[in-house]
Formats: C-alpha cells, structure tokens, sequence
C-alpha cells in the first residue's frame, strides 16, 4: 500500500478483516490487534487515511462502537491521530522502516556465565536503601503504597478456607509438597491472559516466572543477562532498586537523561554504545512520571536489535491509569525477543504478598527458571495458588476497577487540600496513573531538608534529588495518595504546612512558587512535563 492514501476504497479492501465473532476476546479488541499489526508491518503506512468509523463498521458487520473503541485506543498508543475536520490517519510519527526495526535480529550472540569476584562486592550490598530492609509502617505520604484498608479481606479468607477444604480431601496433599521453580501453572496461564488483555503483551504460560516481587526478577534478571564489568542504561532520575541490583550484578550504570518523551536513546547511544542492557518504566517514568513516547519506543526497540542488546521494561503500577486504558506494553511491540517484562502484584493486592513476575523471551525462559531456582528454589505454591483463584474467577479485575476509582478520589483530596493548604507554595499536578505525584517546591529550598523535617514530624516525604544519578533536579518531593484516607491526606498535609514555615519559606519564595517563570522552570529542567499550579478538585 501507498503511502498518503486518501481514496476510501484500497483502504477499506485492505481491512476487510475476518473477526472472530465466537472468540472470548471482544471484537473491538480484535479489530484493534489486527490493524496495529497492519500498521507495523508497513502495509498501513504513516499518513494513510482512514475509512470513516460509519464506512468499516458497514464493511465488517459490526457496530460503529466496535470500530471507535479500536479507533480510540489505538490514538491512545500512538498509532492514529485525527486532524479536526478531516478524518483519522496512521500517525505521520511513526518510523517508515518500522518493518526493519522490529524484525528479529539473527546472530546476536551473548555470554551465559559470569566471572567470579570477590568480597568487595559486599559493598554494593551496603548501599541497599534501609527502606528496603526495614518493614516501615506507612504514614502520610508513603510512595507506592496500596490502599491495604480497602482490600476485599473477607473474600480472600473465603477463598483460603476453601482452597484448605480442598486440600484436606486430596489424599496426596500435592500443594504442599515442593513447588515448581517456574511458577504455579494455573497462575502463570491466569498471568498470561491478563497480560494480553489489560497491557498488550505477547505470551502464553511458558513465557512466564513467578518472583518474589518485583525486585527479585530484576536481580535475577540482571544476573543471567550481564558479565561484571558490562555497561547498562539507566534512567537518571530512576528507581533505586534498580541502580542497586546493576551495582550487585558488578555492573557499571550508565545514567542516561529523561526528557519528556522518556528515555533520551540517543544520548544512552552516544554515551554508552556497548552497553548490553537498559531498565526502563516506559509506561510511568519513575520518579518523574513521564511516559515513553511511540516513537522513542521505536528508537530503544532499534537499538536493542541493533546492539543485541536487553532492554527490561518495569511496568510497577500500569494497573491505575486514570485517564482511558493502560497504555500498551513495549514488549508487546518487540519483535525481536528482546524485551524482558516485569510485573509486581504488591501495589495491586497487597506488599506482603511478595509474588511478582517476569516475562521472557523463549531463548531466556531456561535460564531464568534456573536463576529463579537458585535465589529461592520457588514461590509458595498456596499462595500462589490463592492468587490463581482470584484471578481466575473475576476477581481481581474487578477489584483494580475498584481501587482505581479509589484512587482517583484519593488524589483529587490530595490536590484540593494542597491547593487550599499550600497553593501558594508548592507547584503540583495531578498524575495519570499510579499512587503518587510530584510536587515542586521554591528553588531555594533543600528537599532533603524538609524530607528529614518532615520525618521528624510524622511525614514520609521522598525527596526527588534522592533519585538524581548525575543530573541535578529542581527541588520536589513525592507525595503519595493511595494509601491514606481524605482524613489522613487532610492532617499530612497540615503537617507539611508546618514542615515548610520551619524551613523559613519567606514571602519572597512564596511569590516565587506563584510566578509563572518558575513553573517554565521545572518544565524544562524537570523534562517531565513539569509542574502547574493546583486548581480545585
């Protein structure tokens, strides 16, 4: 096909489409994987019109929704856009060599085995933040925390009990023998048709290893895919869990720069050409909030098969978008099986659950089931196969639909009690997702400072410069909203007031948070989008 067609008649012969009206997975959703394969194979190229919603919905039989909803969540990703008054176009964006990009790359060789070290590792294991090794009871405002009081308590005990009922009459009592290193099967396929459905990931159970959380399939992650010494991409700002399981891998961090697009590739390029892997949050840029542009997908995506390089995407809280669906996952965009994909259940059910997840490449799956085995032999087959059962049955999307609609309240209070509290002193935004947002302070002020006066006064505050690998940050701080109460959000919040006076925020500061330059400010040094002033929720 063309490129720049704008007669109706090859594009529609070319979504004539067979959708399959008795499968599980809705026709909008079919429709939806069916051209963003067209688009990415380069038979849709950029720029090319579309048919009106009403022209293919008649073409294939279905209702004019079907064809909006695919319309609406494939503009979401990136993959369309509508120019007012013309009709809707693969986005003009979009690389013309997709094809090439995502095409597997054959021969990309990489070392298995690891050279020994000796105890001066332990250093790097010293650096290991204390909020990792310590159970810290949450106070206001905790990040990446869950709303654990609104958990459904009763209906897990429910599905406990019966899950022992059952286990009592099974002579052979087979869930508490040992456990397979790779995960509880019927978890791991509930994993799997989640993961296709809610974040557009390419996998079936086989592809899946069950974690300790999160962080421990990055460290293993790390462990089978780099030798000591090998270069890896790091966000700068990023996760702390992350730069602390690269150090312990031997590792060295190369901090590449956020803008507001996502990760600067071509920066990581120039800097770091041999690097063999990248940690990413395309999805939510942590701390700052950014997510990874389609076309800097492409770009990592290019490199990665390109360099033969690992790319390990940290998708830690894509469950709560506010606004429309998740965003689609990058591994659901590789095709070059070079994307490891990595998801938590501890901001979604609960921290102490500790089961997370990772998604791997088919050449990768032996090798991490062996790393899993080693750094813990496997998960709690009960536990997991509680989890299994929630899934299974209904319950745990119902109970993300839930807690987003807690979320959205509980951040709306968090903004409105700023704003009435502390408007004229802290820039803030509301966030797209997740369970925290960013709030600027005066560039004269030391967040560190207020972060430890804020702990003297019963507030967890973490500061953005904490988070800074190379590149200095105007001064922010994180505030979490997920797991307080309006009552909770409405007392931090007064006590932050209080935190702020202590510090001598002077009226001079107090004008400078109000002025409009200094919101430019952190939009441009922040590379995040920077920071508006609160208005009323």
């Amino acid at each position: 096909m063309r490129p720049g067609l704008s007669n109706d008649e090859p594009v529609l012969d070319a979504l004539a489409f067979e959708l399959d009206r008795g499968s599980a997975v809705a026709l909008h959703r079919q429709l939806q994987e069916r051209m963003r394969a067209e688009i990415l194979s380069g038979a849709l190229r950029p720029g090319t019109r579309l048919p009106s919603s009403r022209a293919l919905s008649q073409s294939l039989g279905v209702a004019r929704n079907t064809v909006l909803n695919a319309f609406e969540q494939l503009a979401s990703d990136g993959f369309l856009e509508g120019l007012h008054g013309s009709g809707t176009y693969v986005a003009r964006n979009l690389p013309l060599d997709m094809a090439e990009i995502l095409r597997p790359t054959s021969g990309a060789s990489y070392p298995a085995d690891a050279h020994a070290i000796g105890a001066t590792r332990a250093m790097s294991f010293l650096e290991v933040p204390v909020s990792f090794r310590i159970a810290q009871r949450p106070v206001p405002f905790r990040m990446n925390y869950p709303a654990i009081d609104a958990f459904p308590v009763r209906l897990w005990a429910t599905l406990t009990a019966r899950l022992y009922r059952r286990l009592a009459a099974d002579p052979r009592r087979e869930l508490l023998g040992e456990g397979d290193a790779q995960g509880y099967l019927p978890l791991r396929q509930a994993i799997a048709d989640h993961a296709a459905l809610a974040r557009g990931v390419r996998c079936t159970a086989d592809n899946i290893i069950v974690f300790a959380g999160a962080q421990q399939a990055l460290d293993v992650a790390v462990r089978v895919l780099l030798d000591v010494g090998d270069e890896a991409w790091l966000e700068d700002p990023s996760y702390p869990g992350a730069r602390s399981a690269l150090a312990a891998a031997g590792a060295q961090v190369r901090p590449v720069p956020v803008d507001a697009q996502g990760l600067v590739v071509a920066e990581g390029e120039r800097c770091s050409p041999r690097a063999r892997l990248v940690y990413v949050c395309p999805s939510k840029q942590f701390p700052l909030g950014v997510t990874m542009s389609l076309s800097r997908r492409f770009q990592l995506l290019d490199w990665a098969n390109r360099s033969g390089a690992w790319i390990i995407e940290d998708d830690y809280d894509s469950e709560y978008r506010f606004d429309g669906r998740p965003v689609a996952a990058l591994q659901g965009l590789d095709r070059g099986g070079r994307v490891i994909y990595l998801g938590t259940f501890s901001k979604v059910i609960f921290p102490s659950l500790r089961l997370g997840f990772a998604i791997v490449p088919d050449a990768l799956v032996d090798a991490f089931i062996g790393g899993r085995a080693i750094a813990g032999r496997h998960s709690p087959v009960l536990e997991q196969a509680l989890l299994a059962a929630f899934m299974r049955e209904g319950h745990f999307a119902r109970h993300v639909r839930r807690m987003r609609k807690l979320y959205i309240e509980r951040q709306a209070a968090l903004l409105d009690t700023v704003h009435r509290h502390l408007g004229d002193t802290l820039a803030i935004r509301p966030t797209e997702a997740g369970l925290q947002l960013v709030a600027w302070l005066p560039h004269h002020l030391d967040d560190a400072k207020i972060a430890r006066a804020g702990a003297a006064a019963g507030l967890e505050l973490a500061p953005l410069s904490r988070f800074a690998i190379t590149r200095p940050l105007p001064p922010g701080l994180l505030l979490g909203f997920g797991a307080f109460s309006r009552e909770q959000i409405d007392e931090g919040v007064r006590r932050l007031r209080n935190v702020l006076r202590g510090a001598g925020l002077s009226a001079a500061l107090a004008r400078e948070a109000r002025s409009p330059a200094s919101s430019r400010s952190h939009v441009h040094r922040s590379g995040a989008g920077g920071a508006r002033r609160v208005r009323a929720a």
